[in-house]
């Protein structure tokens, strides 16, 4: 019977767990193979996962309000700066979740953040908002959307106050989309970056989708239980792959305010696979195959099943992905959502890496295509 493996050369299941980390060996019994911990060999891999030195370190820098390094947006990913975000979401891909309470501490802050608070702490953005109202309206939504990923993402999907965060989002990006105002949200004013065009706000906030609200979508697994909701999926994604947004680049333009124009950000650009290949930044373009991959959704897509066929094809007969190191660059960025091999010196432990990313892409685009299209098995193998 056809299953998730389906599509590759061979399941390279046997060497990861003989070459692979603790954290990707956990996961891929776990996650992949659904395993639970009745198995005494998965009971061992948690405990020395729970254990592991890299994420016990980041615990001691916990702050006594949750946040890591008093803030909550990880910016830029090439500073090796603590924030909320980086170090929730590298804790995150050890697997670990909502039963540390570290994680129940942070969030805690994070739930205040989908509260309608006056006197909200806006953390690092606290001197920029200063008497800008339109600013601090525009942060407020922004790291409510980022508070939501992070919540989903722990296990929190299940709190009330968090789906219904998550409906709200949802009807609003809708709307935006739905919009005649979507296909040409910014003007070009002066020189700089276009300015998003008051037409394309509401409350305060341009709900152009982007990489957080892609991330929200994807870590709530109820949102693809309604034929309502998985139809504004597909009209949001439609929009996303579309040429008028791809248009935009991730910066997408820039918010007028008193204090100065303010970037929107974080776009969902798709790029040519040779300009991933060439900058060194395939992991990038991994990471949006996995959300993708969990909202059921690249088989819709002629573009990201191209990438799916130039990454199957690279598979070697033992199943491994041998990808050249130099497709993610010299070294890694603090940023990247890829690396859960700390050393990528060692070619076992890349190889180990890409290869365990692979296959949740797999997995999940398996799992979730037919509740998302409403069809069989595809005959492609995905």
């Amino acid at each position: 019977m056809a299953d998730w493996k389906s599509p590759m050369r061979a399941d390279p299941s046997e060497w990861l767990v003989l070459n692979a980390s603790a954290p990707i060996r956990y996961r891929l019994l776990t996650e992949l193979h659904s395993l639970t911990t009745a198995d005494p060999n998965v009971l061992a891999l948690e405990k020395e996962v729970m254990g592991w030195k890299a994420g016990k370190q980041e615990l001691r820098y916990q702050r006594q309000d949750g946040s890591w390094g008093g803030m909550i947006h990880a910016g830029d990913p090439k500073k090796a700066e603590r924030s909320t975000e980086k170090i929730l979401w590298g804790l995150y891909e050890l697997g670990w979740d909502r039963e540390l309470k570290e994680i129940r501490k942070a969030a805690k802050l994070l739930k205040s953040f989908l509260t309608q608070k006056r006197d909200l702490n806006l953390y690092e953005f606290n001197a920029q908002v200063k008497q800008d109202p339109v600013r601090e309206r525009h942060l407020r939504w922004f790291l409510r959307i980022c508070a939501m990923g992070l919540l989903l993402r722990g296990g929190w999907h299940k709190e009330k106050k968090v789906s219904d965060a998550v409906a709200d989002l949802l009807d609003r990006v809708t709307a935006f989309v739905s919009d005649p105002a979507s296909r040409h949200p910014v003007e070009h004013v002066g020189v700089g970056l276009p300015q998003i065009r008051r037409d394309a706000m509401r409350d305060g906030y341009c709900f152009i989708p982007d990489l957080y609200m892609l991330r929200v979508f994807a870590h709530f697994p109820g949102i693809l239980d309604s034929a309502v909701l998985r139809s504004r999926l597909k009209k949001i994604f439609d929009y996303v792959l579309s040429a008028d947004y791809q248009e935009l680049t991730p910066d997408i333009g820039v918010i007028r305010t008193v204090r100065g124009p303010t970037p929107r950000g974080w776009g969902i650009e798709l790029h040519p696979l040779e300009t991933y290949l060439e900058k060194g930044n395939l992991d990038e373009l991994l990471y949006l195959l996995e959300q993708f991959a969990r909202l059921g959704l690249i088989n819709r897509y002629p573009r990201l099943m191209g990438y799916m066929d130039w990454l199957l094809a690279q598979q070697e007969k033992d199943g491994r992905w041998d990808l050249s190191a130099k497709y993610f660059g010299g070294r890694p960025l603090y940023g990247s959502w890829l690396r859960l091999e700390r050393d990528w010196k060692s070619p076992a432990r890349r190889i180990s890496d890409v290869t365990f990313r692979i296959m949740l892409i797999l997995k999940y685009q398996w799992d979730r295509q037919v509740q998302m299209l409403n069809r069989g098995a595809d005959v492609y193998g995905f």
